[in-house]
């Protein structure tokens, strides 16, 4: 007997691995010799005080040297990071051990997929270094050879998109999404904040979002989130 045909909804509900949420993790700010500017939980209230993620970090899929490049160029490919990864497992991600140049602290702001994907936000295209090389050569190369103006924005949105991976350097289980340029929100854009259990309170009252834990269980966060 021929089973009936689920919708799209059905299928998503049933689908363990997949999330309708994204997540923006943040992360102590410090400066070239790593002496510490801004910790983690004050860059996230100046986030949510301004109300805006800042773009600050720049992705190239084959790096050139980067201090050859106009700040006008690398301007184009600042990007604002999130992942995709299910919130009850956004713990894994805190783990330094598996951590190569970002290490999140455990606070961040949670959003809907399709809010992210409205504002100019897609899935970040992990490629082999084979495929990343000539795409790169062939679509920006001729910038830096001097023979084409300013590489178009749009094309530098697509590179910005685009992260090569290979033995030992290969980071695509983060499942990471990007905006290029900042990302500009309101409050009741934001699903629900995340922090430590202790300073949920605060951040609670202050802004009126709903914070988790990132250490918690999907049963304390369902009873949590529920309750919004």
């Amino acid at each position: 007997m021929q089973g009936s045909i689920d919708t799209r909804e059905k299928l998503l509900d049933r689908k363990r691995d997949y999330s309708p949420l994204l997540v923006h993790l943040t992360k102590d700010d410090k400066d070239e010799k790593g002496n510490l500017l801004m910790p983690a939980k004050d860059v996230l209230d100046t986030i949510l005080k301004e109300k805006t993620l800042r773009a600050f970090n720049h992705f190239f899929p084959y790096s050139p040297n980067l201090k050859s490049q106009a700040a006008s160029v690398i301007d184009k490919f600042l990007v604002v990071c999130f992942t995709e990864t299910p919130i009850d497992q956004i713990d894994v991600l805190l783990n330094k051990k598996v951590q190569k140049q970002f290490n999140p602290e455990p606070y961040g702001l949670v959003f809907k997929k399709e809010y992210i994907r409205d504002n100019g936000g897609n899935p970040v295209f992990y490629t082999t270094l084979k495929i990343a090389k000539p795409l790169w050569q062939y679509l920006y190369q001729p910038y830096v050879e001097g023979k084409e103006q300013v590489p178009d924005d749009a094309l530098c949105k697509l590179l910005a998109l685009v992260t090569k991976c290979q033995k030992g350097d290969d980071f695509h289980w983060e499942r990471e999404w990007r905006i290029v340029g900042d990302l500009k929100f309101d409050l009741n854009d934001v699903y629900c904040g995340l922090c430590p259990q202790e300073e949920r309170p605060n951040f609670e009252s202050k802004y009126g979002v709903k914070f988790i834990d990132p250490y918690w269980g999907i049963n304390k966060i369902l009873d949590k989130l529920v309750r919004k």
